[in-house]
C-alpha cells in the first residue's frame, strides 16, 4: 500500500493526453479513467485532456508538477512503458506563433511544453510517462500490449506521486 503521507502542499496534474479514436492513442485517456477511481491525495488532480492541447496549456500554470500520460514512439518492446524526464526549451517568439497554429483536435506534447515553459507557465518539474504504441488506426480498442501497459503505468504514476514532497 503506497502511503501519500509527505506529500503536502504541492500541487500535482496528472494529464492524460490522446486520442480515443486511434486506439494505442487512447492510452493516456484510459490510464486516467482507472486513476479517477482511486484514492488520490486532494491536491493532485487527474484529468483527460484528450485532444485538447489548448485547455491544458491554460491549465498548467497553476500547478507545480504536471505528469502526462501518453503513447509516446520510441525503441523498444510494443506496450513497453517508459519515464520520460523532460527538459523544456525556450522557443522564440516566431516559433512560439508556429506552434499555436497546430490543429486544435491533436496534441503534439512537444510543442505544448515547449510553448509553456516559453509562457512561464510550465511547472518546474515535468516528466512523460509514455507506453509505446503498436496501432495507430481508427478503433476504439487497444491492442493486447498497450491494455497490458495500464496498470504498470498506474503502478509508475503512484511512486512518482509518493516520491513528490511537499
Amino acid at each position: 500500500m503506497i502511503s501519500f503521507d509527505d506529500l503536502r502542499d504541492k500541487k500535482v496534474l496528472v494529464a492524460g493526453v490522446g486520442d480515443l479514436l486511434r486506439s494505442d492513442d487512447g492510452f493516456g485517456p484510459r490510464v486516467i479513467r482507472k486513476l479517477r477511481g482511486m484514492n488520490l491525495p486532494e491536491n493532485v488532480t487527474v484529468e483527460d485532456y484528450g485532444t485538447s492541447g489548448l485547455d491544458l496549456l491554460f491549465d498548467l500554470e497553476n500547478f507545480d508538477e504536471v505528469i502526462f500520460v501518453d503513447a509516446a514512439d520510441f525503441e523498444g518492446d510494443v506496450g513497453e512503458v517508459r519515464v520520460i524526464e523532460v527538459e523544456p526549451r525556450k522557443i522564440d517568439e516566431r516559433e512560439a506563433i508556429k506552434s499555436i497554429n497546430f490543429s486544435l483536435h491533436e496534441v503534439d506534447l512537444e510543442k505544448i511544453i515547449d510553448l509553456a515553459n516559453s509562457l512561464n507557465v510550465l511547472p518546474k518539474k515535468v516528466t512523460i510517462i509514455g507506453c509505446k504504441p503498436k496501432d495507430l488506426s481508427l478503433g476504439l480498442k487497444l491492442s493486447e500490449e498497450v491494455e497490458e501497459a495500464i496498470d504498470r503505468a498506474i503502478e509508475i504514476i503512484l511512486e512518482k506521486i509518493k516520491g513528490i514532497k511537499g
